[in-house]
């Protein structure tokens, strides 16, 4: 091969390959990908949000895990929004955030709100009182869920301090907050630490009270609905039942709070509640022996309301008993006997029960001397004597018994006594211990004795 020719072909590959290195190579795609957190409301990954890349106008959901990912972007500065309608409904934008991918690169990111606290400065501007929460809902009218403006939604509860001098000084606390247009509202000044009565008003109807436990949260969710038709509309029915361990609970009380709607389950454990108002509802399930069972729930004012209740056995130690065939017939004519001879205490007999026609038991003893009968949270009482006590403490809570067994009230299975007054033959009461019963006086106790006695202790 000629000198010439082998210059003219490498002028020829020149030719060739120069285009090709002077061209730049397409830089490699990167992508983003990360995990949405809700720590407001359901404080987990938060699943078929919407997450928005807004400098391509891009936008993906969020799977069951709460994961998302853009892939095949060039490098440079974007920013991601993300929404959902849980957050949507209270008025709530998550800020937006900057993110900064390198050519070629995997980005991992983490989109939550922010947290609770800062939330609470930026809603409930001021001073924070300690161990208080922000309330955040949305108030519908039953039924329709249509948006309640102008409503008020108020929360209640009492502070009990003790003093030396004062003894007991219970001051009840109230917050209030009004819905917009869109039925948003946000209640400061929640406590996190006691129980609260949450109830809402609109149109001069009331709703139904309920009970809220922020549980040290600073931050709570609540949505709202309320029964706004007349009042001669046709009311909601409830049924449901009741159970422990598998097997069902029978002669177990059954109320919607803050009505006169109570309800007996039957030897199945079954139950049913008429005359319900619709919208926001806490049901409550108590029987001795068992822990106390509160449900909230929407009660819709068409077809069939459902529920489910299961208790928990509560462990009581009891003294020993020797328990006889005709203990609860003796039992019975101690009663009569005590009551015909005028010897002290205070009697309710049947006749006087029917007569007053009670829903609650605890009824019976408000008119009786030397007791009183206290309301403590949410529709739950307490039978307080005030013949009794001792230091600073003027009232204390009487011995209970019921046909001959001693009670004892588990304050996580509620302070009422979950007996129907239609159920008892007669109740005894000594404010004191000077006029009880010698076998009935605890040994240290001054606070007095109730004695009950039942149909079923007849059997």
């Amino acid at each position: 091969m000629s000198q010439r020719f082998r210059l003219r072909a490498a002028v020829a590959v020149a030719a060739l390959v120069a285009p090709t290195l002077g061209r730049a190579q397409p830089a490699p795609p990167g992508s983003i990908r990360g995990i949405v957190f809700d720590s407001l409301v359901t404080h987990a990954p938060l699943a078929a949000a919407t997450v928005d890349l807004l400098e391509l106008g891009r936008s993906v959901t969020t799977d069951g895990r709460g994961v998302f990912r853009f892939d095949s972007l060039p490098g440079g500065r974007y920013t991601l929004s993300f929404s959902h309608p849980s957050l949507s409904a209270l008025g709530f934008t998550p800020p937006d955030r900057a993110v900064e991918l390198g050519t070629g690169i995997d980005v991992s990111i983490v989109l939550a709100t922010p947290s609770d606290r800062t939330i609470y400065q930026r809603l409930c501007p001021g001073i924070r009182e300690k161990d208080t929460g922000v309330l955040l809902g949305t108030l519908v009218e039953a039924g329709t869920n249509r948006p309640v403006a102008g409503g008020e939604l108020h929360g209640e509860w009492t502070v009990t301090l003790i003093a030396r001098e004062t003894g007991f000084d219970r001051r009840p606390r109230i917050v209030r907050a009004g819905s917009d247009s869109g039925g948003r509202f946000q209640l400061c000044g929640v406590p996190t630490d006691v129980p609260v009565l949450l109830q809402s008003t609109a149109r001069g109807i009331q709703g139904a009270p309920l009970e809220l436990k922020l549980e040290g949260r600073t931050f709570a969710v609540r949505h709202l609905a309320i029964d706004l038709r007349d009042s001669t509309a046709p009311r909601a029915r409830l049924v449901g039942k009741v159970t422990a361990d598998g097997a069902p609970v029978a002669d177990a009380q059954v109320l919607a709070i803050g009505s006169d709607q109570i309800a007996r389950t039957a030897a199945d454990g079954s139950f049913e509640l008429r005359g319900l108002t619709a919208g926001s509802h806490t049901v409550e399930a108590r029987a001795i022996g068992y822990s106390r069972k509160r449900i909230g729930l929407d009660i819709e004012p068409e077809g069939e309301n459902r529920i489910a209740f299961t208790l928990t056995k509560v462990a009581v130690a009891l003294p020993e008993l020797t328990v006889t065939a005709a203990a609860s017939a003796a039992a019975k004519s101690g009663f009569d006997q005590r009551r015909t001879a005028g010897l002290g205490g205070y009697f309710i007999t049947a006749q006087d029960i029917a007569r007053r026609g009670s829903v609650r038991l605890e009824d019976l003893f408000k008119t009786v001397p030397g007791m009183r009968v206290e309301p403590v949270g949410l529709n739950d009482y307490r039978i307080l004597s005030t013949r009794g006590g001792s230091n600073f403490a003027a009232e204390c809570e009487p011995t209970v018994y019921v046909d001959d067994v001693r009670m004892f009230l588990d304050p996580e299975a509620g302070l009422s006594i979950p007996i129907d007054p239609t159920e008892v033959l007669g109740i005894e009461i000594h404010p004191g211990p000077a006029t009880a019963p010698v076998q009935y006086r605890a040994f240290g106790q001054n606070c007095g004795v109730i004695l009950i006695w039942t149909k079923r202790g007849q059997r």
